[in-house]
Parts: C-alpha cells; structure tokens; sequence
C-alpha cells in the first residue's frame, strides 16, 4: 500500500512537472464536523481543501461531514474498516498508523507537543514552587482523555494522571479537585479557557511540558488515489509557501515563542511514535515550528529554560 502511494503521488507531481493534465476522479469524501473540542479543526478542514486543491480531480469533490461524537479510538476503528469515514486527523501513534494510510506531513507543526497547564488560581503558588520533573511527579496529578496518546506519554514519564472519557467533563472535575492541571496545547488552550469560562481557570504562567506529538492526516486504506493527491497538495504547499501563509494566518509564531519563553520546559519522551515517524522528525525539523527531540531519553531531572 505505501509503495502503490509513493509510485501515484509521484506520478501526479510528474504530470504536473511536464505539463501533462492528468487528473483523478473526483471524490466523495466523507470526515468528520469540526467539533468544539478542536478549536483548530477549521483550520485542517481548510489545510485539507487546499491540498486537494492543489491536486485537483476532473470536477470539485464533494466534501461530507459526519456527525458524529465518537471516541478517537472508535474513529481510527471505523477509518480502517472503510466505514464511510474516509479522511481523519489525530495526533499519530504507532497503533494509530496501523491498517490505514498515514501522510506525514505534521498538519500543526507540532504545538500539540507544546503543552502549558489549565489550573485553578488558588493553585498558582503551588506550581510556582516546581523545579525539578520530581516534584511535578510527586506533588501534582494531570486530568487527561482516556483515549488520548498524550496519557501513555505523561504516564510513562513518572507523571500521575486521571483520566475521562469524555473532554467537556474535565474542566468541571478540574474545578471539583479531582486533579490539579489539564495540559493542553499552547494552540489551543486560551480558545479553551474561554470556551470554559464558566469554570474559573487560568493558564500557569511557568511551566510546560514538551514532547513530539505531530498530528497527521490519515486515509482510510481503500483510498490511496485520494492520500495520493492529498500529500501531493500537502507537499506543494510547502514548496510554494502557501502551507506556512495559512498556519501564519491562524496563529502568531511570534506570540506562540513568546507564550513558550522563561518556561521551564520539561521534554518527555515519546514511546508511541513509530520508527518511520520518528525517522520523519529527524529528517524534517523544518516541519515544526519548535522541532522536537526524539533520540535517546530526553526526559531531564531538571527542567530547562527555553
């Protein structure tokens, strides 16, 4: 499947390269609507029309969005048994890139990665007095999804976490002193503060929490045509610049440096990535906007200040 991707993606840049106007078949494609608990989900939806927009079919596709609620574990299930969903986003694994077809092209140059903590004020003191990876182990406990990869690596980091299965409950559990912190991605976390403004949060102002985390594309098996022309677009998006406009078009980088600047950063470990991401990461920190470390134990005792 991979080498039958690799030959038609390169076939279609060819064709493009030599004039030749050889277009696929337009597509149904099925995704699912962006939901409130991705406050960054327009802005895939718009990555993704732009690719295929760059490697158009022979008429406009028709995009279909799924209503749907589902776990990200129920997700990747039905993405690779072919049902209906055809086009999913997610940060990656390697059980995730298991039976579907993955694009590796990081869709949010890896701020997932970047996570600062949503905590109560009255706590603010407490977290100020962290030095070392130790005492946020010891002395502090993090809510997080269920189904997320980002429990497994902060779990295997030492890091004590509860869990939900559902989002929207862990901002009333963080309120009722369940846990202490929810890390979330320096992206995301004002739009969802705000989102949660009912519940009285505040982002902490010293710490973070780093690991590579990229979030991926990913196609269900039988539609290596459309992954083909997708990773084509994705790829000529970056060549032409137009990749870097949109993500600036969203985000600050200037702000999201300056949000990450005086921190202790504690770097994790990743133990989910598989080799052929790992080795991705290593070839393209151009990718990132902070390039993750992925070799050897980047876990310190100590943090460092970025």
């Amino acid at each position: 499947m991979r080498n039958y991707l690799h030959k038609l993606s390169l076939l279609i840049l060819c064709s493009t390269l030599l004039g030749v106007h050889v277009r696929a078949q337009a597509e149904d494609i099925y995704i699912p609507r962006s939901n409130d608990r991705e406050p960054w989900a327009p802005y895939i939806v718009e990555l993704l029309q732009a690719a295929l927009a760059k490697s158009p079919a022979t008429t406009p596709d028709r995009l279909h969005w799924l209503e749907t609620h589902m776990t990200q574990d129920r997700a990747f299930t039905q993405l690779r048994n072919n049902q209906k969903l055809d086009v999913y986003w997610s940060m990656t694994s390697q059980t995730r890139e298991q039976g579907v077809i993955v694009i590796r092209i990081p869709l949010l140059k890896g701020l997932l990665g970047q996570r600062l903590l949503a905590i109560r004020p009255e706590t603010a003191s407490r977290f100020a007095q962290v030095r070392t990876l130790d005492d946020l182990r010891r002395d502090f406990r993090l809510g997080q999804g269920h189904d997320w990869p980002d429990t497994t690596i902060q779990q295997a980091a030492g890091l004590k976490t509860v869990t939900s299965s559902s989002y929207d409950t862990l901002y009333p559990m963080l309120q009722a002193r369940r846990f202490d912190a929810i890390p979330l991605g320096i992206n995301e976390i004002d739009d969802e503060l705000r989102k949660h403004s009912d519940v009285d949060l505040i982002v902490e102002k010293n710490l973070a929490l780093v690991y590579p985390a990229p979030v991926f594309f990913f196609v269900a098996p039988n539609k290596a045509a459309l992954a083909a022309r997708i990773e084509s677009g994705l790829n000529r998006m970056l060549a032409d610049g137009s990749f870097d406009a949109m993500f600036d078009k969203r985000w600050s980088k200037t702000l999201l440096s300056k949000n990450m600047k005086n921190r202790l950063i504690f770097q994790l470990a990743n133990p989910l990535l598989s080799p052929e991401t790992a080795e991705m990461i290593r070839r393209h920190p151009e990718y990132f906007l902070f390039p993750p470390k992925v070799d050897g134990n980047p876990t310190p005792a100590s943090g460092l200040r970025q």
